[in-house]
């Protein structure tokens, strides 16, 4: 029951986040976010609560990650609400989500046993989008100027938490906890495509693009938590 309690109210002030959360950030913003970015935190804790079958060390990795996840969240939230700071803010907030993904990454590895040949599949989508982020900056005239190397390396980072995810769930009979991991996995990367639409465009910052971007963001972080709860 707690768990769902916590995922029911984790969804209620995202919800509420989202609909608020304008252009202009405000301090209210921040508080909303963060209660928001907490609430993740706790279906991760719920969920390990509530499942005695969870993997220990599993569980821990991916709460870990979420607690980067909400200071990432807060980072990028200072970077509107501090202009004179905003490059250091993105910085920040570009490392703590990096080493959440570390996290899920190593989480994965530990946990699920791969052949060398799975495991090499799983660095076929970093490689991928090193590849094609060059042809999308042009595409998009995105100008990510000092940030080139920092994002480029978070996107190869990020891809791959959804492409382990995909030959874990593949390899280890289709488990929902698996699944949910997988999902969150795009969506994170979904969330990630659509930021650097927002920060390094000027057509990206718009209401529509924040708006999908929390939704598979906070989706993700969710989902991810929640796979914990499922987990055998």
């Amino acid at each position: 029951m707690l768990f769902w309690i916590i995922l029911a109210l984790s969804i209620v002030v995202t919800a509420v986040f989202t609909v608020k959360r304008g252009l202009n950030v405000k301090i209210s913003d921040l508080a909303v976010k963060t209660a928001a970015s907490c609430l993740f935190v706790a279906v991760g804790i719920a969920a390990i609560i509530s499942n005695p079958a969870v993997n220990l060390t599993f569980g821990l990795m991916v709460v870990m990650g979420a607690v980067l996840g909400l200071l990432g969240d807060i980072f990028i939230e200072l970077k509107w609400l501090q202009k004179d700071n905003s490059d250091t803010y993105l910085t920040f907030g570009f490392i703590t989500f990096m080493v959440q993904h570390i996290l899920l990454i190593a989480a994965v590895f530990i946990t699920y046993p791969m052949t060398l040949v799975n495991a090499l599949i799983c660095f076929v989508a970093p490689i991928v989008v090193l590849i094609v982020s060059g042809l999308a900056v042009k595409i998009t005239k995105m100008d990510m100027g000092k940030f080139k190397g920092l994002s480029n390396s978070y996107g190869a980072i990020a891809s791959m938490t959804f492409s382990v995810g995909f030959m874990t769930m593949t390899t280890y009979g289709m488990e929902l906890s698996q699944i949910l991991f997988f999902a969150g996995g795009v969506s994170f990367f979904v969330s990630d495509l659509v930021l650097s639409q927002i920060f390094f465009t000027e057509k990206g910052c718009n209401r529509a693009f924040v708006v999908l971007n929390h939704i598979t963001y906070y989706g993700a972080q969710i989902l991810i938590a929640a796979s914990l709860f499922f987990m055998k």
